[in-house]
């Protein structure tokens, strides 16, 4: 088994066909499969389920997928490694976050990246906190802004800064329950009919953990995993909403909402700069983590973020 027979094997697996791996690798689709086929002959276990559809790999496959993308990933660092960070980089990055980091992040990143480093393309990808975190123990994606740190094995992580959740609904609801007080005790906010994310969701999971504190039951009116959707049950007056206080900000400064700080306790979430320590990062992603960072926290000095910067933040050194 050598290093091209490697290649060969993870673009089928990441193709899904050996049609689709030939036209990518440019080789003839009949002498992909003996190469693969001779991979298993070798090995002495079937690596790929094949049928109609194409195909996926076998238990055995997916532990070979995993030292194939250490390897590869080791092999494409070696010219970088070699060059050294003098060397322009370049390359494809990609990048996962949650869509509400990627509200206010994504956009002036892109275009910071663009004009500072024109020979690397950036891939945004967006999913729930969970989902993301998964990619990139998986390799999915070679960087990553996450909310949740409570398992960082293989990871190396930069707390970025804290944003507070608040609770929020119309100013005619608010009216209605004689609401004037400048911050919400959190048990008396689990009393209202509340419109929150469902179990598992990384919010509801911070609800949940501070309803804990105050033992009290978190039964919410309406439960669905969309901010946007959220606020929009909430414009409809269908009950009191609980987001961070950054995706309520335009609708609050003027008017739509009317929001509230939680108190006894305070909900806090902190969002992290996040990479893997298991493979190695190339210098496209360390250049585009670096950037991603400073832009982070300078989305919060400029007033565009409503959050807090850590007093003594782990910044990292990743590109200079």
């Amino acid at each position: 088994m050598d290093l091209r027979q490697i290649r060969y094997f993870h673009q089928v697996v990441e193709s899904g066909s050996f049609s689709k791996a030939s036209n990518q690798l440019h080789i003839a689709q009949p002498a992909l499969s003996q190469h693969v086929r001779h991979m298993e002959e070798e090995l002495g276990v079937p690596l790929l389920f094949r049928n109609a559809q194409g195909v996926t790999p076998t238990e055995a496959g997916v532990r070979l997928m995993v030292h194939a993308k250490r390897i590869l990933g080791e092999f494409a660092e070696i010219a970088d490694s070699v060059r050294g960070q003098a060397h322009a980089p370049s390359g494809d990055v990609r990048f996962g976050m949650p869509g509400t980091v990627g509200e206010l992040l994504a956009a002036p990143l892109i275009e910071a990246a663009k004009l500072k480093y024109p020979d690397i393309r950036i891939r945004v990808v967006e999913a729930m906190s969970g989902y993301v975190l998964e990619w990139l123990r998986r390799g999915e994606v070679d960087v990553a802004m996450i909310y949740s740190t409570s398992d960082p094995r293989g990871l190396e992580v930069h707390h970025g800064l804290s944003e507070e959740i608040c609770i929020f609904a119309t100013p005619e609801l608010a009216a209605d329950c004689k609401l004037d007080k400048a911050a919400f005790d959190l048990s008396s906010a689990l009393k209202l009919p509340l419109v929150v994310p469902g179990p598992g969701h990384g919010l509801r999971n911070l609800i949940d953990d501070a309803a804990v504190i105050v033992r009290k039951p978190v039964n919410p009116a309406i439960e669905i995993d969309s901010y946007s959707q959220i606020k929009k049950l909430v414009g409809r007056g269908l009950g009191f909403g609980i987001l961070p206080q950054m995706a309520i900000e335009r609708e609050t400064r003027s008017g739509v909402f009317k929001s509230w700080r939680f108190a006894n306790p305070s909900i806090t979430r902190k969002v992290y700069l996040a990479y893997s320590t298991e493979r190695p990062l190339l210098n496209a992603p360390r250049a585009v983590a670096q950037l991603s960072w400073e832009i982070l926290r300078q989305l919060v000095a400029d007033g565009e973020w409503t959050a807090e910067l850590p007093e003594q933040p782990n910044h990292p050194a990743l590109f200079s």
